[in-house]
Order: C-alpha cells, then structure tokens, then sequence
C-alpha cells in the first residue's frame, strides 16, 4: 500500500463528504468511487470518523496557507473582492470544513460566539481593520468581530448554496460582484457598484 493509495482516500473523502455530508458517506461508498479496496481503506483508517477528521486537519491548514499568500493591498475594498473570490475559488474545502463543523459541533467548544473558532472569521477580520484604518467602511472599531462573523456566515452562505453545481465563469463573477456590491454598501452606507 502506497502513500498515493492513502492521498486518493483523502481525496475522495474530500468530495463525498462536501458533497453529500455524513449520511451520505461511508466506507463502502468511498471504496466504489475511489476504487480503493475497503481492506485497504481499513488498512490506513478505523473508520470514516478517522478519515474525515484527517481530511479535516489538512484542508484547515492547507486553506491557511493559501489564505497567507493573498496579495497584500493597502484598500479594504479590494482586500474584500479577494477574500470572496478566495472562498469561491476553494469552494470544496470550505464546504468541506463547514459541513464538518455542523456535524460535529459537539466536539467543538462552545464560544460566546457560537462553534466556529475564531479564526473563521479571521480573514475577514483582517479586511474590517484595515478598512476601518483606511477610512473605507463605517463601523466602529469594537463592532468588527462581530461584522466580521456576519460576513464570513453569509458569504459561506453563497458557497453552500452553489456546491457543488459552481457557477459558470460569467455567472460566477457576477455572484462575487454581487456579494461584493452588497457587503461594501453595507460597511460604507454608501452605493457602490463594481464594473462588470
């Protein structure tokens, strides 16, 4: 049994369960659409728990890397056109992982703010605060934890909606700009519209 072997269990993992959620996968399926023998799936895993919960561990890094290496821009506004388009970009693995927190939230600590951690929202935050710097939007400093939430909710909102039938390219930027239009006429109280 090779690393591949393994590397394709993760993989197919990744699309049954973003697409069809914990009811909707097992190891029976997943060895039929992997074509990876259900011995040799056990020979690496104990049960779907222990693979989703691996696949869960690397898609959460890997998205913070990738999340790391967006451009770096001194507008808010453009900061929050690529954090959307990001999240479109890596639809898979942020349904992935949102579907993973519904399942299991028990095991998840409750915060104030819900079950997500913090640092689901963190790349918005990162907007919020330079907009806030940059005279961009119009909320209070000590609001933006809280937009921040908002945001990142009803933009995941979007991806879970369009998953896994993704728009096609025209209709996609449209959606983005949409999204992107509103969110900005929300922060800045003022109408804006991006040129399409």
């Amino acid at each position: 049994m090779t690393v591949n072997t393994k590397l394709t269990i993760l993989k197919i993992s990744k699309e049954l369960f973003a697409k069809n959620g914990y009811e909707g996968f097992s190891m029976r399926i997943l060895a039929k659409e992997s074509g990876v023998g259900l011995s040799s799936i056990y020979h690496f895993f104990s049960d779907k728990d222990e693979i989703l919960k691996e696949v869960f561990d690397i898609t959460n890094k890997e998205l913070g890397i990738a999340r790391v290496k967006l451009p770096k821009t001194n507008s808010a506004e453009a900061m929050l056109l690529d954090r959307i388009k990001f999240q479109f970009q890596h639809i898979e693995d942020v349904v992935f992982v949102l579907k993973y927190y519904l399942h299991f939230r028990p095991e998840f600590l409750k915060l104030e703010s819900g079950y997500l951690p913090s640092k689901g929202y963190l790349h918005i935050e990162e907007v919020l605060e330079v907009g806030v710097k940059t005279h961009e939007f119009n909320i209070q400093p000590s609001e933006i934890y809280k937009e921040a939430k908002v945001i990142a909710h009803a933009i995941n909102g979007f991806l879970l909606e369009y998953y896994p039938e993704t728009p096609n390219k025209d209709e996609l930027a449209d959606v983005i700009a949409s999204i992107h239009d509103f969110l900005m006429r929300s922060l800045t109280n003022k109408e804006v519209g991006m040129k399409r």
